[in-house]
């Protein structure tokens, strides 16, 4: 491990694979890590290309749309979302977690070139990066699996994004790999970065017997959560000891929404905004069209326990400190899952003291134009990881901070005010 703290790796989640299942590995000369995140994790760029709608295979394709003047004027805003938060924050790692494209509103021969857009402030800085993928990633014209060459092409070296694990993307998805992460000069892995694909959307090239689209379950796979067990296991013989580790998904656990329903979440101890019920995994819509479950449609989307596998693996890794996703943007606020104090519709109803979080929506495409953007950061001291915690904050596209805490044993105990987690931007230490 190198011996000065002052030196750091900074990861930017925003929303390469290389091919064949052998890991990339990142080695930095650093002894923190920071991380961007987005409204759908890892931070930073969350759904930037947005075209004509869908359904232009059983139609005129020259219909005018309103999507063709808006959606590139949003796409210009995101990338200088992108450009402002990466002008504030060195950054090593830049991780899209999710809902890189607006797949319903994208052609099917160049719906992956909208990545090019998206990828080139990271490109022309030569900042590598890593991708999850998001409900809004798979559609009838638009494949994970494509977009996974894209960022491959574009990205060369600096792409890291991985698919480890076999079976078609409506199945198990395609962003499930981890990246090790080492110090700079030395062969130990310090720590090892998670992305798994929680799917959504719906299927790729696929229509049922009425012509309509099919939908993709969304929650990360059994067949995913088996190789997460026995990847980690096989890490940890190894290696003799738990590697710290962080993980990222896109849509969040059920856990994140047992908590929110259950009103334990505490503004100064949580602090963060909380303007909308959260979707997240493991619900079945028997509507057509997709949407965000809510409190008095329990009948129409209900919850199928799907996550459940995922929660009860991610609960059991030790030294796992945080989870991070995105998907919902209208929250970035961080929860402990409580050893102690149980979930009540939530299994298992306890989580080890797991801190979960939400990104800031930092596109301009989607919903929540009121929600000022920005990018989460996040950092990890590489000595003392696990006793230490994960500094973590919101970068503003405007260049301020706010949510500036300190993910560690006493997260969810200390109380924070606007001073202790607001600021002008200058880099200081975490609250907590």
């Amino acid at each position: 491990m190198v011996d000065s703290a002052s030196r750091s790796l900074r990861i930017c989640t925003l929303v390469k694979v290389s091919k064949g299942t052998s890991p990339a590995s990142l080695h930095v000369p650093v002894a923190e890590i920071f991380l961007l995140f987005d409204s759908s994790y890892y931070i930073v760029a969350h759904r930037i290309s947005v075209r004509r709608p869908l359904y232009q295979y059983r139609g005129n394709l020259t219909i005018p749309d309103a999507w063709d003047d808006w959606g590139p004027r949003q796409d210009l805003q995101t990338v200088k979302v992108i450009n402002s938060i990466l002008g504030k924050e060195h950054v090593d790692l830049a991780v899209l977690n999710g809902d890189l494209v607006t797949g319903e509103n994208l052609f099917l021969e160049n719906g992956t070139v909208y990545m090019d857009q998206m990828l080139a402030p990271l490109v022309n800085r030569s900042i590598p990066f890593a991708s999850t993928y998001g409900n809004h990633d798979i559609d009838l014209n638009i494949s994970t699996r494509a977009l996974l060459q894209r960022e491959n092409k574009v990205g060369g070296k600096l792409s890291l994004t991985n698919s480890m694990v076999e079976g078609d993307e409506k199945t198990v998805g395609t962003s499930n790999y981890y990246i090790p992460v080492y110090s700079s000069g030395k062969k130990t892995i310090e720590l090892i970065l998670w992305f798994f694909d929680s799917r959504g959307g719906w299927a790729y090239q696929e229509l049922d017997a009425n012509g309509n689209r099919v939908h993709a379950p969304d929650h990360v796979d059994s067949k995913v959560v088996n190789w997460f067990s026995q990847t980690k296991s096989a890490l940890q013989k190894q290696h003799g000891r738990a590697i710290p580790s962080l993980a990222f998904v896109h849509i969040p656990i059920y856990a994140t929404f047992d908590y929110q329903d259950s009103n334990l979440r505490d503004p100064s101890k949580n602090p963060g905004i909380n303007n909308e019920i959260l979707g997240v995994e493991g619900h079945t819509c028997s509507k057509s069209s997709r949407h965000k479950r809510k409190r008095n449609e329990e009948d129409d989307c209900p919850y199928t326990g799907a996550d459940s596998p995922f929660m009860k693996e991610l609960v059991a890794t030790s030294g796992l400190m945080a989870v991070f996703s995105g998907h919902d943007h209208r929250v970035d606020w961080c929860m402990t899952w409580s050893s102690t104090t149980p979930l009540p519709h939530t299994d298992p109803s306890t989580g080890n003291n797991l801190h979960l979080c939400f990104g800031r929506h930092t596109g301009y495409g989607g919903y929540a134009s009121e929600v000022p953007r920005g990018a989460r950061q996040i950092v990890i001291h590489e000595q003392n990881t696990v006793s230490t915690g994960v500094e973590t904050y919101i970068r503003l596209e405007n260049g301020s901070v706010t949510g500036h805490v300190m993910l560690n044993a006493t997260y969810g105990q200390d109380t924070y005010n606007d001073e202790q987690t607001s600021h002008d931007g200058l880099w200081g230490n975490g609250g907590g």
